[in-house]
Order: structure tokens, then C-alpha cells, then sequence
């Protein structure tokens, strides 16, 4: 789940203007959270908690498993710190290592098809159906998928290869994106525009405080050698809130109707919507009109992207800078842990606390750093929020590159932890050039870009994991001055984007409505 911080999704966009999304800057926002709203993040919470307390565990797993497969015989007792260093140095071989990186590599790559062919059709079924139900049928494929993996891990009926089939039960539901969509689309049906910005301010603030915990947590159970039982906890944690949260979660297909109709009996909706009646109706409709209907809707949503992109140079040179960025960000939690392990003899349960740092210093960036920043330099000098929002990200990107190399050559874990902070002192660029896309096109246009870059963030993120993973077996074989190799590629290609940022207009083109 990445993370639920995320790209945003169609729903996101619906906000429909720069100011909205620059409000996450603005020092006084006064937010009225009704009980549909204040539900939602008790459903995101336990998905990002899942994600964050498993990694891991899931890693020190997965080498256990194939480290026993590899001598044919039981590895020390899933990392524990009373392990032999005999044993535990076996692990660290080359040939385990690999086969992790390989392993982890295309089991990163796995949720990409179901997200590139599951978020729009699910997506248009929620307006059928209704958003709670397709929120459940989400949950239920990730709960699926995980439980597949860890019956594979716990069993052996099978090579440990066959933890990337989990990708199929993704197709129940779509998934992560799916699951982070449906949850910005509620928040749009359920708050005024004014307040969206805020309410994903809280909602990553969330993953936030879940990615500082679930490691946290994890670090120390996997101390003691409980790494099963952190995954265990992570199906609980998800299964709850999948099945049990999701009932105290209000419908709110029909939310926006009704405020618009009681507003103005006499305005149509502001975005699509599919009445009650309309849903009736679709419920006895066949098979056959009904996928005849979400294909009609996917082209419909993608036939305006295409005119947007096409017509539109400056979104899509934020598109081009949006993808790699969002990757770099994700890339230490992809192969830090496996990277620290193999570097500077860091345990998985101890590398947590490298997580828990950087999630922490992310919160910091987002909550307390820009804000201050903002208050104290961008309003006095009357900034506008185009040129503010332009300069934090080019800044952002930036910091992010420097960090990764410095992760990247770091002699030590100090120096290491060094480029980490770095890392998350950038962590802010994905909302600021959300922002920016925003504001890059009409307001009739930016769900359709929203859409468009949270997919192409999907498919860069599970591409790179494949790429890195084998960057990092490079190192590996070129020894150890070289593991940091898919860091320092990874900085020298953010190096070209913040060079291309650098073309980002000045200010912000106004459009005016036909």
C-alpha cells in the first residue's frame, strides 16, 4: 500500500483546484469532520499498519525459507538476536541473497497488472454498488493475497517462487489503488470541497503515524524471534479492518446528490453520479450490459486524458516528473532493509528502527517543517501558491537525489541514517506536484490527470522494484564498495529530473470555462 501517502487518485481529484491541494500550506483551515469521515481513516489506518509492521518480517521470512532451502537445513530461528553468528552469516550469502532480491524483486512487480486493469472498472462499479461494498471486496483480495504468501512461506508445498501467484487474488477487488481510491472518493462525497485538502492531510498523516509504529512494534518482536507472529498480527490487523471497521463506515454513493439537490433542486451534479433508481436498474440489468457500460466508461475517461496530454505540454512534463520521483521516495523501503543486511550486518528487526526514523522524519517534514516554512519566508514575500508549491518541489527533488547518494556511498549506518533523513526531507514533493498538476489544466481536466498519474506512478513503482532488486545483485557480485549501486543510479536519474523541473512555468496559466 503502499502506502496510502501516496499518489492521489481520480477521487482525489475531484477537489478541482490548486487552491484546494495548496491548503495542506495554509496555516488556519477550519475543518467540520462529519461521522463518515472520521470512519474512513479507522479503515486506511489498519492498511497502512499492515503494511508497515510486515515488510520486514515478510523479508526475514522469505530469507529464512530460502536460505533453508539452499543448505538444506533450518537457518537460525527467524533472525532472532540470540542466533549463532555462524548461522546467521550463512544466510548472508551470496546465492541467498539473490534469490531474495529476485524473489522480492518480481513479487513487487506483481500488483501492477491488477492495478492497471482493476482501478477504473472497480472504480465504476462503486458507483453501482455502492463505495463500502467495493471497499470490503478490495480489502478482501489484499487479505487473500497475503494469506497466500504466508501459506506458501509456512507449508513448503511449493518452490517459495510461487508467492508471485498472489497477484491473482489482487484481481478480487483491484487491490491497494483500488482500496486508496474508493477511500479519496468517499472523502470527496462525504466533505465540501474546501475541506478536501485537509482531510488528506490527516489521511496521510495516518499513514504517517503507521509507518512510525508498525516497525516500531515489529522491531521488537522480531528481536526476539517472533517474525511469524508479526505476520500474524498483520493479517489480524487487516482482517479487521476489512470486515469488522468497514461496517461503522456510512454509504456515501448518494451524499453529493443529496447536498447538491438540497443546495439547488434545480443543479445537476457536480461529477458524475449514478442514482438510486439508476442503481436499481443496473442491479437487473445482465452481465453483458453491464460490462458493456464499464467499458464505455473507461473510454470515456480515457479519451479526455489523451486530448489533455496531447494538447498539454506543461501536465505532461509534470506526469514525466511525478513517476520517477514517487519511485525514488519508495526506494529504501523496497530494498533498504535487504541493502543495510548485506552492507553493515544490520538485522531486519533492527532495520526497522531506520524505518520508524524515516517515517517519523516524513511527519515532521509535512506537518510542522513546510507549514513553518510557509508561514515564516512564502506569506510574508507574497508568494503565490503556484511559484511556493514550484520552488518546494524543485528544492524537494533536489534533497532527495543528494540523499540517495549519500545512502548510496555511505561507509556507515550514522552516515547511512544521514542520507535517509534527506530522503524524507523530500518526502513532500508528491502532494506539491499534485498541486501543481492541478493546476496545470482546466478544472473539468484534473481528475482525469489525477487519474492518469496515480497509474503511471503504479507501473514506474513495480517496474523499478525488479530494476533495483537486480542493481542490488550487481553490487553483491561486484562486492562492497558497489551495493550501493541502484541508489546511485537511482540519484543520478533524479539529478536529470530536477534539471527538468527546472522548466516547470513560473506561474500558473489561467483557464477560463467554456
Amino acid at each position: 500500500m503502499a502506502s496510502a501517502e501516496t499518489a492521489s487518485s481520480s477521487g482525489h481529484g475531484e477537489s478541482g483546484s490548486v487552491s484546494e491541494s495548496s491548503a495542506l500550506l495554509q496555516k488556519d483551515v477550519q475543518v467540520a469532520v462529519d461521522v463518515s469521515v472520521t470512519a474512513e481513516p479507522g479503515h486506511f489506518v489498519p492498511l497502512a499498519l499492515k503494511d508497515a509492521s510486515s515488510c520486514s518480517s515478510l523479508i526475514q521470512v522469505f530469507e529464512d525459507v530460502i536460505c533453508e532451502d539452499y543448505y538444506q537445513q533450518p537457518p537460525a530461528s527467524n533472525g532472532s538476536a540470540s542466533s549463532t553468528p555462524p548461522l546467521a552469516d550463512r544466510c548472508k550469502a551470496q546465492a541467498v541473497q539473490k534469490e531474495l532480491a529476485l524473489v522480492r524483486g518480481f513479487q513487487q512487480l506483481v500488483p501492477v497488472f491488477a492495478a492497471l486493469l482493476c482501478t477504473v472498472p472497480y472504480g465504476l462499479l462503486a458507483e453501482r454498488i455502492g463505495r463500502r461494498r467495493v471497499l470490503v471486496l478490495s480489502g478482501a483480495g489484499v487479505f487473500a493475497a497475503l494469506s497466500w504468501v504466508l501459506a506458501v512461506c509456512y507449508w513448503r508445498f511449493a518452490s517459495i517462487r510461487w508467492v508471485w501467484l498472489s497477484g491473482v487474488f489482487l484481481f478480487i477487488g483491484g487491490g491497494d489503488a483500488v482500496t486508496s481510491s474508493i477511500v479519496h472518493v468517499m472523502v470527496t462525497d462525504a466533505t465540501d470541497r474546501a475541506e478536501h485538502a485537509q482531510i488528506f492531510l490527516y489521511l496521510h498523516a495516518a499513514d504517517v503515524i503507521s509507518g512510525f509504529f508498525g516497525p516500531a512494534i515489529s522491531a521488537a518482536l522480531m528481536e526476539k524471534g517472533h517474525a511469524w507472529t508479526v505476520l500474524l498480527i498483520a493479517e489480524g490487523v487487516l482482517f479487521s479492518g476489512t470486515f469488522l471497521l468497514t461496517r461503522l463506515i456510512p454509504e456515501t454513493l448518494n451524499l453529493r446528490e443529496e447536498s447538491s439537490g438540497s443546495a439547488d433542486p434545480t443543479s445537476g451534479p457536480t461529477s458524475p453520479r449514478i442514482s438510486v433508481a439508476s442503481s436499481r436498474r443496473s442491479a437487473s440489468s445482465s452481465p453483458t450490459k453491464i460490462a458493456i457500460s464499464i467499458v464505455a466508461g473507461v473510454s470515456s475517461l480515457l479519451a479526455p486524458l489523451i486530448g489533455v496530454l496531447a494538447s498539454n505540454r506543461q501536465a505532461l512534463l509534470l506526469l514525466c516528473i511525478f513517476a520517477p520521483q514517487s519511485a525514488a521516495r519508495e526506494l529504501f523501503t523496497m530494498i533498504g532493509l535487504q541493502y543495510s543486511r548485506a552492507k553493515y550486518s544490520l538485522s531486519y528487526a533492527r532495520g526497522n528502527v531506520l524505518l520508524s526514523l524515516f517515517q517519523a522524519a516524513q511527519g515532521v517534514v509535512v506537518l510542522v517543517l513546510l507549514p513553518l516554512i510557509t508561514r515564516l519566508i512564502a506569506d510574508p514575500r507574497g508568494w503565490t501558491a503556484w511559484a511556493r508549491d514550484r520552488l518546494y518541489a524543485i528544492v524537494s527533488i533536489a534533497v532527495t537525489a543528494c540523499g540517495l547518494m549519500v545512502i548510496a556511498v555511505a561507509p556507515g549506518l550514522a552516515i547511512e541514517a544521514t542520507g535517509l533523513l534527506l530522503v524524507a526531507l523530500g518526502s513532500c514533493t508528491t502532494g506539491l506536484l499534485m498541486s501543481l498538476l492541478g493546476g496545470a489544466v482546466r478544472p473539468s481536466q484534473v481528475s482525469a490527470v489525477y487519474s492518469a498519474a496515480l497509474m503511471l506512478s503504479i507501473v514506474v513503482r513495480s517496474v523499478v522494484g525488479p530494476a533495483v532488486n537486480a542493481l542490488l545483485v550487481k553490487g553483491l557480485e561486484l562486492g562492497w564498495i558497489w551495493m550501493g549501486l541502484p541508489f546511485a543510479v537511482m540519484s543520478v536519474l533524479i539529478a536529470g529530473v530536477v534539471v527538468a523541473s527546472g522548466f516547470i512555468r513560473t506561474e500558473r496559466e489561467d483557464f477560463h470555462e467554456e
